[in-house]
């Protein structure tokens, strides 16, 4: 190893085993950021703890004697010969050295000890207690990620709130829930929004936009003289600041929403199907036939290749109700009902189709309170669930 993926390495072992400091925290996210080969080391070394089979590794060892052991010999100095022979300023040193080491290899024991109890307990454990499935499922939460043009790939959620941080020509400020820039680059760069979570971006004409769980924006970090185009996966509310020269464009897999200033929201998650609903001002959507349709405030238009646009009032609180971290379904089946509340908890979920296939639900999710969605499914809906995984397995209690 370099020197730098021995430093990581070591603040790897210090964050998994709770001893980092904040100031060595701070300075690992800086280096993560700016070097995509030690990234990538960390993804490694994050990859390998997943898959080691600790229960048995420590089944083979005492780990209790092995520090017993370990305290014996710190506290008896015993450094070797090397330690006593060297000069005192060596001889600070090399004692720091051995200290750090112990230090470390006690960690790592403890370490050892704590990883197995989460990967035995949380991994291979069928779960059947709400308050441990709603721990498993945060600690595999995924994290919000920004990939530049140059392929370098940002943990936003790991960034740190309040402080910049400097690549080439830009300068990001990616505080709790939001990212901000100064940039003069016009490439393409990627946002991506885990399931279970929401972030907004505000971007360089001053345009808000708030992306819902699982979703993708595409969008430079300055827009050009022309349009201002971004491409959305998923679904997003957009403010779009005013700029009579330049329009702003919102591509989807199915259409194209033009704008100038105004307020909306587009949802594309439904395969096959694209809604635009405006809060104020004025869109143009096209659809991929062709086809268009204005859009006034509180209209919304569903597009489907095979039957065009269809346009209706929308009930705004009820639209928009996922920007406060809650969706209101009416009589929906489990089997939609469970790819809902994938995205809003960030969880996998997989059902008893047969069992379960011609039950409809009517009622709410919040984001924030997953025990809440387990109480209903259980007593509303009389569905048993348990988790083992990373997957939230349902199935009727009758």
């Amino acid at each position: 190893m370099n020197k730098k993926s021995d430093e990581v390495f070591q603040l790897f072992m210090e964050k998994l085993s709770g001893s980092i400091s904040p100031e060595d925290e701070a300075l690992l996210d800086e280096m993560l950021l700016a070097d995509t080969a030690l990234k990538q080391l960390w993804l490694s070394l994050e990859d390998e703890a997943a898959h080691l089979d600790l229960s048995d590794f420590l089944n083979r060892i005492s780990a209790r004697a092995d520090l017993d052991r370990l305290k014996t010999r710190i506290d008896a100095g015993a450094c070797g010969p090397a330690l006593m022979e060297t000069q005192a300023g060596g001889r600070a040193f090399k004692k720091r050295t051995f200290y750090k080491k112990a230090i470390a290899i006690a960690a790592l024991f403890l370490l050892l000890i704590a990883s197995a109890t989460w990967f035995v307990f949380f991994k291979k454990t069928v779960l059947i207690n709400k308050e441990q499935i709603i721990a498993a499922v945060r600690h595999n939460q995924p994290s919000v990620s920004l990939r530049l043009s140059n392929g370098q790939s940002l943990d936003l959620d790991k960034a740190g709130a309040g402080r910049s941080i400097a690549i080439g020509n830009t300068t990001l400020n990616a505080g709790k829930g939001a990212l901000k820039y100064v940039s003069e680059d016009t490439t393409q760069n990627i946002l991506s929004v885990p399931a279970g979570g929401r972030y907004k971006l505000l971007l360089s004409d001053g345009t808000e936009v708030l992306l819902n769980a699982a979703t993708r924006l595409r969008f430079p970090f300055r827009f050009g003289p022309a349009a201002r185009e971004v491409y959305l996966e998923g679904e997003a509310y957009f403010k779009v600041a005013g700029d009579q020269r330049r329009p702003f464009v919102v591509h989807t897999s199915l259409t194209r929403v033009n704008v100038l200033g105004t307020s909306f929201n587009v949802n594309s998650y439904e395969e096959g199907k694209v809604r635009t609903a405006l809060v104020e001002g004025r869109v143009l959507t096209e659809g991929s036939d062709g086809s268009s349709v204005m859009l006034r405030p509180g209209y919304a238009a569903e597009y489907q290749p095979a039957k065009g646009f269809a346009s209706s009032t929308f009930d705004e609180e009820e639209e928009l109700s996922w920007i406060n971290g809650i969706y209101y379904f009416h009589d929906m089946p489990v089997a939609r009902l469970t790819n809902l509340a994938s995205r809003c908890y960030g969880i996998n979920i997989v059902i008893d189709k047969q069992k379960l296939a011609g039950m409809s639900i009517t009622g709410l999710l919040d984001r924030n309170k997953l025990a809440d969605f387990l109480n209903d499914l259980e007593t509303t809906a009389h569905v048993k669930y348990h988790y083992s995984g990373n997957k939230l397995y349902l199935e009727s209690s009758e």
